[in-house]
């Protein structure tokens, strides 16, 4: 094991010492979540921000701009205070997602940190004047600490542990905040072409065979014969997923945080053609899956 023993592991060793189980789900890939100065979010959370990102859209950016103001915002963002939310603190590290003005043409997937040094500012005045040329409807991602070599090794190394399971779902609770669904085509293409922390067999088995092992779902999972057709043929130079956009195709115009599939030549739900060439066909074969009829108990040891 790891010399960073992941907890969620601790509590499933004890667990099976107990005579039970507890599985773990793992993202293979890092999902930051999208914020704004516009809508409130983790940042309205930080000690006497609130008071300042509740402000009505004109007053709130008079108040950001204030050189006073920011030092203080800053000040408390990163003191004993703010807790877990210090991590946010780090603004040159933010990524600029969707823009929505000329001024901001081309800055889209650009790091904070490299706008500001072009523009002799400070970070978090340099995000200020982006998000306020946008009024604030800015698309804000907050780029996790955790992605150099020793994590991404201790990632690996959690994954090849019998009770972790590649996965993650919030169940559309963040629709327009945060987008992990694309992990399975982003960890495959990452696993060829990436960091190639695994190899395409093991990304392959991991993200089919061992959810339908655990949830015991029947003739699924593998390709054997008599087993349902469910295929994906992908190709291994292009499978990856797009970047995460903002679509405007909810209910009221709402947003949502949609990422397309990208090198997926076709897909078979019991065996009709459901996709072919990134776009879907129209065809909706599958079935909602019964425990029980389409399920087998499985133990929990």
């Amino acid at each position: 094991m790891p010399e960073r023993v992941p907890r969620q592991l601790l509590a499933s060793e004890r667990a099976r010492k107990a005579g039970g189980r507890v599985v773990a789900l793992t993202m293979p890939i890092l999902t930051p979540m999208n914020m704004s100065l516009g809508t409130f979010c983790a940042l309205n959370l930080i000690p006497g921000w609130g008071e300042v990102l509740g402000l009505p859209v004109p007053e709130r950016v008079a108040r950001l701009r204030d050189p006073g103001v920011r030092a203080e915002m800053l000040r408390r963002a990163r003191s004993k205070e703010a807790g877990v939310f210090r991590r946010l603190a780090d603004f040159g590290r933010y990524v600029i997602g969707d823009t929505y003005s000329a001024r901001n043409e081309g800055l889209t997937g650009r790091v904070v940190r490299d706008i500001a040094r072009e523009r002799g500012q400070d970070p978090f005045a340099c995000l200020v004047d982006v998000c306020a040329a946008d009024d604030l409807r800015t698309v804000l991602w907050p780029m996790p600490t955790d992605n150099d070599p020793a994590s991404w090794s201790l990632r690996a190394q959690t994954w090849q542990h019998e009770d972790v399971l590649l996965g993650g779902s919030d169940a559309g609770a963040h629709l327009d905040r945060m987008c992990g669904a694309p992990y399975t085509t982003r960890f495959l293409g990452d696993c060829l072409r990436g960091r190639r922390l695994a190899t395409l067999e093991q990304a392959v088995r991991m993200l089919t065979d061992e959810p339908a092992r655990l949830f015991g779902l029947r003739e699924r999972g593998r390709i054997q014969r008599g087993w349902h057709a469910d295929l994906v043929l992908f190709d291994p130079e292009r499978i990856d997923a797009g970047p995460a956009t903002l679509v405007h195709d909810l209910p009221g115009d709402s947003p949502r945080l949609d990422s397309r599939a990208l090198g997926v030549r076709a897909v078979w739900v019991n065996g009709v053609e459901a996709i072919r060439d990134d776009e879907v066909t129209g065809a909706v074969p599958g079935r909602v899956l019964r425990s029980g009829r389409d399920t087998r108990t499985v133990s929990t040891r």
